[in-house]
């Protein structure tokens, strides 16, 4: 992947040529989508805002075209990229300004969270309109002998009631995935191993923490109903995030074998919701008594008690 970056910092025609084939081949393989969107925020944390922006305007233009010719379908194509590309300029944006990955992704958390207001601004209740759109998609899998019948519509409620939350998580999650690889790229290349620093050292302010331990208990007492849950979602995907940072920086402080974190990688196909969980949990842990920081006191203490 080193070497789409360097192609990709050959030119501003390199960058939207990169940026917009990823994009169109993501319409078949999804995950091709966070490529594309980190080939636009590397443009933007090495080059600046403008040259990030203008790449975005001409793949956009260019995945327009080709969509044209492609689907027939131009609109559609071109909203899809700029809702893959705009928020991860701006978080790359951000991230040039603060050199802060825990701003940032504060910021991305904001970002989600205006996400999820808009799904309850259109007038329409957002679980109402997500079970308009599932129940198409279960009716077919039900025809196909996939599901039973009987417990169709079951599986459409459930699925509706998560969708929501679940659609802006990802979006978090997928926005944030997109710039930490244009930030490992662009150490790569220019700054060898100053990714692995800002990672480990990724925190969030206090104020998110508190935020956090609002909805915790408004979520605990039932009050607020499904969009309380969904703020809790959304925050729980964000302090997973400060988790897994502690736990690289523990594994690298101690020396730990990479085989650790292979394993801790492997629980979240494995056993996903507890391991998410717990790493949240350790992250939200770290906001309050920041590990990091004790274990460097710690080491240091032992140090020079040996010494």
């Amino acid at each position: 992947m080193r070497s789409l970056a360097s192609f990709s910092m050959q030119g501003r025609s390199q960058a939207v040529m990169a940026a917009t084939v990823l994009a169109i081949l993501s319409l078949m393989l999804p995950p091709l989508s966070i490529l594309s969107a980190a080939v636009v925020a590397l443009v933007t944390l090495r080059q600046g805002p403008r040259d990030g922006a203008l790449v975005l305007a001409l793949a956009t233009v260019a995945c327009g075209l080709l969509a044209v010719v492609l689907v027939g379908n131009m609109i559609a194509v071109a909203g899809f990229v700029l809702l893959l590309w705009a928020p991860v300029w701006l978080l790359g944006l951000v991230l040039r300004l603060s050199r802060s990955l825990g701003i940032t992704l504060t910021v991305a958390l904001l970002i989600g969270v205006l996400v999820l207001a808009g799904q309850y601004v259109q007038g329409q209740d957002p679980v109402a309109v997500w079970k308009a759109l599932l129940q198409p998609l279960v009716a077919s899998m039900v025809e196909s002998q996939l599901i039973d019948a009987a417990q169709s519509e079951k599986l459409v409620e459930i699925g509706a009631s998560w969708m929501p939350g679940g659609i802006v998580v990802g979006f978090v999650l997928q926005s944030m995935s997109s710039l930490f690889l244009a930030r490992w790229w662009q150490a790569a290349l220019y700054n060898p191993g100053g990714f692995r620093t800002e990672f480990h050292n990724l925190r969030m302010p206090k104020l998110v923490a508190l935020a956090t331990g609002v909805v915790l208990v408004l979520q605990l007492l039932d009050i607020g109903g499904l969009a309380v849950t969904y703020l809790y979602m959304l925050l729980l995907a964000a302090w997973f995030l400060q988790g897994l940072a502690v736990v690289h920086a523990l594994c690298h402080k101690f020396g730990l074998h990479f085989a650790w974190l292979v394993v801790v990688y492997g629980m979240l196909f494995f056993a996903l919701v507890y391991t998410v969980t717990t790493l949240a949990v350790v992250g939200f842990s770290d906001a309050w008594i920041d590990i990091r920081a004790r274990m460097r006191l710690t080491t240091s203490g032992g140090s020079d008690k040996t010494g």
